[in-house]
């Protein structure tokens, strides 16, 4: 029987780790095709400074383009509009008559598949072919299961385990100009710097600018750390992209340089740079976000009747993966499992009792922050 394997994602963009995903898929299925399909629109996201279409079509050719049998589609670009699966799998059955075809995902796409549009149209012409990247949390065996019982069809799975990659990670550090080097094909890599596909913005530019690197790469874990939290927590995670970025834009930045900034009486001296960074945001770079403004302004500190984004901001800059204080794997453990939980543990560890051992006093805004889950220790 002739098979085929698709492989859709928005490739934004395709990095090593795809490429490795799609070579694994066929070694190991040894299909007749595998098709390569970016997305146009993602139905269930809104991608942040994504790159143009006719970009990620030519990343992907130079990506996946020496791979045997592959061939990159443009039928979901040229479709337009929101792309969904159960209309292009049923697509290709229509053209791959008597075709077993297999639909190439990883364990966070296969985990969610049950809030796909029409998931029982998928399942009537394609297998879900499981290939797991190490730190999805879940084994192999996990994933198949829950999706067993749901479905009552059993995907099949490759041997083959990826690596940790994204491409929201690849994105980040192009534009707040880390590198990034062997997380993206260089055939890709050099594409990107040679048409601009991720030119950098003013937010960007004065990141670039204004932090030292250790900073910056502080800033890219946050991002990440950010954009997982709100993902968890069915926030906006544009709005906790932007706020995490300028989140530390005034560590470096003495007051006295902004003659119209006003802080707040009695602010410690290493919580000042978060209102400072919020009178940069919005003076200086033109923020109008409320929300994303307060979640600077209080990402230090805490305060009584925080919104979500000012709690997810506050926990990723605490638990992003550059921190390594005793207790922060516990830590990162609570908020994967309960994100509301792991905020007020997070504040209360980091923001309360490491200052109260330190001898130094508790900045009033943490007090207050902190007046009724203190009571509860």
């Amino acid at each position: 029987m002739k098979s085929l394997i698709l492989f859709g994602g928005t490739f934004d963009p395709p990095h090593a780790e795809h490429v490795a995903m799609a070579k694994a898929a066929v070694e190991e299925k040894k299909p007749d095709k595998i098709i390569i399909m970016p997305t146009a629109t993602p139905p269930h996201k809104k991608t942040f400074h994504a790159a143009t279409a006719k970009d990620r079509l030519e990343m992907c050719r130079l990506a996946f383009g020496d791979i045997r049998g592959c061939e990159v589609s443009p039928l979901e670009i040229n479709a337009g509009g929101k792309s969904y699966s159960y209309i292009t799998v049923g697509k290709l059955a229509e053209k791959y008559v008597g075709y077993k075809i297999y639909f190439l995902m990883g364990t966070d796409m296969l985990s969610s598949f049950h809030k796909w549009k029409n998931p029982e149209e998928i399942l009537r012409f394609c297998v879900p072919l499981l290939c797991v990247r190490k730190g999805e949390g879940e084994t192999a065996e996990e994933t198949l299961n829950g999706f067993e019982e749901k479905f009552s069809v059993r995907p099949e799975a490759l041997s083959f385990q990826g690596g940790e990659a994204s491409s929201t990670e690849c994105k980040l550090r192009i534009l707040l100009g880390l590198d990034a080097d062997g997380l993206l094909p260089e055939s890709v890599a050099k594409y990107v710097v040679e048409n601009g596909v991720y030119p950098s913005d003013e937010y960007f530019s004065y990141i670039r600018t204004h932090l030292k690197e250790k900073r910056i790469v502080h800033t890219l874990g946050v991002m990440l750390a950010a954009k997982k939290y709100a993902k968890q927590a069915n926030a906006d995670e544009n709005a906790a992209l932007t706020a995490a970025l300028l989140h530390d834009a005034a560590k470096y930045e003495d007051p006295a340089d902004y003659p119209d900034f006003k802080a707040p009486a009695g602010v410690p001296e290493p919580v000042m740079h978060q209102y400072l960074g919020a009178y940069i945001a919005e003076k200086v770079l033109g923020v109008k976000d409320e929300d994303i403004l307060n979640a600077i302004r209080y990402h230090t500190s805490g305060r009584k009747g925080m919104s979500l984004l000012e709690k997810i901001i506050l926990t990723a800059d605490k638990l992003e993966r550059g921190r390594t204080f005793d207790g922060v794997e516990e830590l990162r453990k609570i908020a994967s499992e309960d994100f509301e939980k792991g905020f007020k543990e997070v504040l209360y560890r980091t923001s309360y009792k490491y200052i109260e051992k330190s001898g130094k006093s508790v900045y009033s805004l943490t007090k207050e922050a902190l007046e009724d889950y203190v009571k509860e220790k």
